[in-house]
């Protein structure tokens, strides 16, 4: 059981990774806090966070993209160093960036006063093999600094193309998105179905519910218990 990615551009091949936390500036900077204030409780040592910035992989940009909007929230223009068409596999591969229309999106969904109403997609080198009975949820890079563009989610099965379907929030102006800038994450999940129950709780779960309580208290202090 594998899940394969591979790239038509040789030189974005480092542009698709496992996921780390410490990847991340901020992150960084919450250990040293961590580290040199010897804090109990840590956005650094969140059980949820680590989890997730553990778990999957991440595809940034392999080049810089320059964006250029018109204050319409429709019309943009965009500019690259590199063109995927004249690359060694340009036959099988489209523009870096192209787009969806705001009749295929925008039309149904309320988009917030200052993103573009057409979405911008961006056109990956990357292909995945996803193996059978898993799928790959595309989704936000979790916990991620960027704040120009907001990512689409979704789910992918079987051999796709990992294009990137952006929902832009500036509207007039130019902006680059530059060399190594994260997209989307990647994670696998099992393509099953289970059963659900929905009900109040009995006194299991009261004991339950106790139990953790105490056992935060014990690790983290009485203080953790009001985050």
């Amino acid at each position: 059981m594998k899940i394969k990615f591979k790239t038509l551009i040789p030189e974005a091949i480092h542009s698709l990774k496992k996921i780390k936390p410490t990847y991340f500036e901020w992150f960084n900077k919450a250990i040293e806090d961590y580290k040199k204030n010897k804090f109990k409780i840590s956005t650094a040592k969140c059980p949820g966070i680590i989890s997730v910035l553990n778990t999957g992989w991440v595809q940034y940009t392999y080049q810089d993209i320059r964006i250029t909007t018109f204050g319409n929230k429709t019309d943009f223009k965009w500019e690259t160093p590199i063109n995927q068409k004249q690359t060694k596999y340009g036959e099988f591969i489209n523009d870096y960036v192209s787009y969806h229309i705001p009749e295929q999106f925008a039309k149904y969904k309320n988009i917030p006063k200052n993103t573009l109403n057409t979405l911008i997609k961006i056109q990956s080198p990357w292909v995945v093999y996803i193996p059978k009975g898993y799928q790959l949820l595309v989704m936000p890079v979790a916990y991620n600094d960027v704040d120009i563009f907001s990512t689409s989610v979704g789910f992918l099965k079987n051999f796709n193309f990992l294009n990137v379907q952006l929902q832009w929030k500036k509207i007039n102006g130019s902006f680059t998105i530059k060399k190594g800038t994260p997209l989307a994450q990647y994670i696998l999940v099992k393509d099953n179905s289970i059963l659900e129950k929905i009900t109040t709780v009995n006194d299991l779960d009261i004991k339950n519910v106790k139990k953790h309580i105490d056992h935060s208290a014990e690790k983290y202090g009485k203080e953790a218990l009001n985050i």
